[in-house]
């Protein structure tokens, strides 16, 4: 296996929206020892990550995180100009606090 090389040999790029429905609070009767939903409607979270994968394991890990689309593929387009420049260790640096001893 290689250590050494650009980072574009390494990884790839990508941007994913992830939804999530938020949860309602439940409502405690102590009169009939059930929790009763909610009357208001649910409301989704949505957001942006940007993910680094790897090209030989395929296995993602999350750069950063975005709550609109436009700013997390701009940051994308960004992290593209790095991942030509860099080597694989200084691409790692640039982004220190995603785990890549794992994707080794």
């Amino acid at each position: 296996m290689r250590v050494f090389g650009k980072a574009s040999d390494f990884y790839r790029l990508r941007v994913i929206k992830v939804r999530e429905e938020a949860a309602p609070e439940l409502d405690w009767h102590d009169d009939i020892l059930i929790k009763a939903p909610p009357t208001e409607k649910l409301g989704l979270e949505e957001w942006f990550v940007l993910q680094a994968v790897s090209v030989d394991t395929e296995r993602a890990y999350a750069l950063k995180r975005f709550e609109v689309a436009e700013k997390a593929m701009r940051y994308r387009e960004k992290a593209e100009e790095l991942l030509k420049e860099l080597t694989k260790q200084a691409f790692e640096a640039k982004f220190a606090e995603v785990d890549f001893a794992k994707l080794s």
